[in-house]
């Protein structure tokens, strides 16, 4: 394993890594939906969708195993003998078990992301279009927001309410059917299983990531990733092989090879996208990570159409009603107005913090307060200062201020609020 002592200091800022990685992460994922949609499209039928899936599922195991293995290998590496996997995650060191705790979080993650990826392929099976099944996942950031709520016993705000509401209709818009049905069924599976499990999962996944090992180094995503995986195939297992016949198997062992393309494809851009998603989840919060690798959903559209112009069919038949297609751009629209104005309604705040005399170090108690997205420490006058982020002004007050006055050893504090921010 690297420490923060041994990487060097990087040419790009913080700030635009934590972009790359969540704008990445999307754009990963819009192509391992995609050779899923051409596998069901033009290999296998769409009916076998879970058979597909449990091929596809173990053939990412061995390609990411592998991958990891690989990646474990030592180079020179700005002078210093590093792995690979350096290049990729700095805190990785090489293939191996994760900690006690950090393990016990991924397989919950995994568990549910289990129940998240049956759902996954029981959808591309009935709708094999990557424009509909990609908005069909941003579902996710509802149960996050909705989670904090809770967690929080607070009301929403009329930006939180306005923000559910337009994604919750922009899907609802981009899964109409060509003959202008919905399936509730379809509804159904979106909104509990898929996306509640998705939600608990990235919860999950951020708790993993954000576990420090030692002071300044976490777990890296790479072994992550590779754990995550099998506990997700071995419950995805356990969901899909009883519904499986005698032609089940046959069809597997008929188009394995043929759709190794496919699988070992899907493989490798769901790999990138899991590492840049957790990455970018240990740099930023749940909500603004969302937000950017939403940006899927809109290319969803154009994959569809570029998809089918290079390989006709392979992204399904594109409708020629107008209809249709207004329907499902306003849809999509609606989803990423609502994921991004979930994240542009943010509040943020400087808060400026002197303790009493012989007061301890405050550094991990205020750090651990919820919306506090980063302390330092200050020589001078000034003890503490701390950046925040909440929803709205009110709850910057109820729910930050009172928990930061409630520190033992804090005397005053004083907060300014960002009008604008130059980064």
């Amino acid at each position: 394993m690297s420490s923060t002592s041994e990487r060097p200091v990087s040419r790009h800022s913080v700030v635009s890594i934590f972009y790359f990685l969540a704008l990445g992460a999307g754009v990963m994922r819009t192509f391992s939906v995609g050779f899923d949609i051409v596998a069901l499209n033009k290999i296998i039928p769409s009916e076998y969708s879970m058979e597909y899936g449990l091929m596809a599922q173990w053939v990412s195991f061995v390609v990411t195993s592998l991958l990891v293995l690989f990646l474990s290998a030592k180079k020179r590496i700005d002078e210093k003998p590093r792995p690979l996997g350096y290049l990729v995650d700095p805190d990785f060191g090489r293939i191996g078990v994760l900690p006690k705790k950090p393990m016990i979080y991924t397989f919950i993650g995994g568990v549910f992301a289990g129940i998240s990826t049956f759902s996954y392929y029981w959808l591309v099976g009935t709708n094999p279009d990557a424009s509909a099944v990609l908005p069909f996942g941003q579902l996710a950031v509802i149960y996050l927001l909705i989670g904090d709520l809770m967690a929080e016993k607070d009301t929403p705000t009329i930006i939180e309410v306005q923000c559910i509401m337009s994604i919750m209709f922009g899907v609802l818009l981009v899964g109409v059917s060509p003959e202008g049905e919905f399936s509730p069924l379809t509804l159904l599976v979106v909104l509990v299983p898929m996306n509640m499990s998705s939600a608990v999962l990235t919860y999950y996944q951020r708790k993993t990531k954000r576990h420090e090992i030692r002071p300044g180094l976490q777990v890296d995503t790479l072994n992550m990733r590779l754990w995550s995986l099998l506990f997700l195939n071995t419950v995805f297992s356990l969901l899909a092989i009883p519904s499986l016949n005698a032609s089940s198997w046959q069809i597997m062992t008929v188009t394995f090879v043929p759709l190794l393309w496919a699988t070992i494809g899907g493989s490798l851009t769901a790999f990138f996208s899991i590492v840049m998603y957790s990455r970018a989840l240990g740099r930023g919060s749940m909500a603004i990570v969302n937000s950017l690798s939403s940006i899927s959903v809109v290319l969803g559209i154009p994959l569809m159409l570029i998809g089918n112009l290079i390989v006709p069919g392979s992204f399904g038949t594109i409708s020629t009603a107008a209809s249709l297609w207004t329907l499902k751009i306003f849809g999509v629209s609606l989803v990423m107005i609502g994921v991004i104005a979930l994240q542009a309604s943010d509040v943020r705040a400087i808060i400026i913090i002197r303790v009493k005399p012989q007061t301890g170090d405050l550094l991990p108690l205020l750090f651990n307060i919820k919306g506090v997205e980063s302390v330092s420490g200050i020589a001078g006058d000034i003890d503490y200062l701390l950046s925040i982020k909440a929803r709205s002004l009110a709850k910057t007050r109820s729910q930050i201020l009172s928990r930061v006055q409630k520190v033992p050893g804090v005397e005053s504090i004083h907060t300014l609020i960002v009008l604008k921010d130059y980064r």
